[in-house]
């Protein structure tokens, strides 16, 4: 057996606010056909999706995968532990991660996990955020991803249900540990090896938002882009491990300088 399916391990589906229990089920056939298993869901319509009746006739076998998905309450949440996301959405947003195409990402996260395992490190976990059957994600779920991705489809008709959009890139990622492809890899110069988890990337936005309110920055009660156009900035790139260890040290320090002058009487509190 190719070394190589046994990294698709090491890719999550994540569904986000997931309506109907039939296309759950359709989505873990269609994981179980491409040889992947860790699905997660973000607050379904229903607290027991995946046993619902619907479900499990439209899993056609792939019961297995129902019955180990795990049924969180956020995508922050289904992104623990994660190291790359990559949201999918029929269209493009003012402020969103790279785009990138379901080619260029299979591309991408095959050779991501081939760097690991050629480094002799642990392979990363990687996801596919899939948003509700009838709105997508939302702006906010998209920038906690660091991909934008995309079928390409009919461009007059891109309109794909929840499982087809599924089986597309679960499909496209068993090709390429099956046969592989060169020179397909164009958005990205190296894999990221050492990547930050997304839940380490979120603390530090957090901190940089309390450290931008802290410097006056940024007012909490008057929203504006300020931290969409951070996570815009940082998607660019896939953070290191001590890459978002400086940055947290940065936001400390600031944070202290604040302080000092604010106790100084020398802080500028204008807003």
């Amino acid at each position: 057996m190719n070394d190589k399916l046994n990294w698709l391990a090491h890719v999550r589906i994540v569904l986000v606010r997931t309506s109907h229990p039939g296309n759950v089920g359709q989505v873990a056939r269609a994981m179980k056909n491409m040889g992947l298993s860790d699905l997660v869901i973000t607050s379904p319509r229903f607290s027991d999706m995946t046993a619902q009746a619907d479900a499990i006739a439209l899993a056609s076998g792939a019961t297995d995968v129902l019955e180990n998905a795990r049924i969180v309450p956020d995508l922050a949440s289904a992104l623990e532990g994660v190291n790359c996301a990559y949201a999918f959405s029929a269209r493009e947003r003012d402020l969103a991660p790279p785009l990138f195409s379901t080619t260029q990402a299979a591309s991408e996260v095959m050779a991501l996990l081939e760097a690991a395992q050629t480094a002799g490190q642990a392979l990363p976990t990687v996801a596919f955020v899939f948003g509700a059957e009838r709105s997508g994600l939302t702006n906010e779920e998209v920038m906690m991803c660091q991909r934008l991705c995309f079928i390409e489809a009919n461009p007059v008709y891109t309109s794909l249900n929840l499982a087809q959009a599924v089986q597309v890139m679960t499909y496209t990622l068993r090709q390429f540990a099956l046969h592989g492809a060169m020179g397909v890899l164009e958005k990205t110069d190296a894999p990221m090896l050492d990547a930050a988890d997304l839940s380490s990337v979120e603390g530090m936005l957090a901190h940089w938002e309390r450290m931008l309110i802290d410097l006056n920055m940024l007012n909490p009660d008057a929203p504006t882009e300020v931290m969409a156009r951070m996570r815009a900035l940082f998607a660019r790139t896939q953070l290191s491990v001590n890459e978002v260890n400086f940055l947290r040290g940065v936001a400390s320090n600031a944070q202290r300088v604040a302080q000092k002058n604010a106790n100084d009487g020398t802080m500028d509190t204008t807003p």
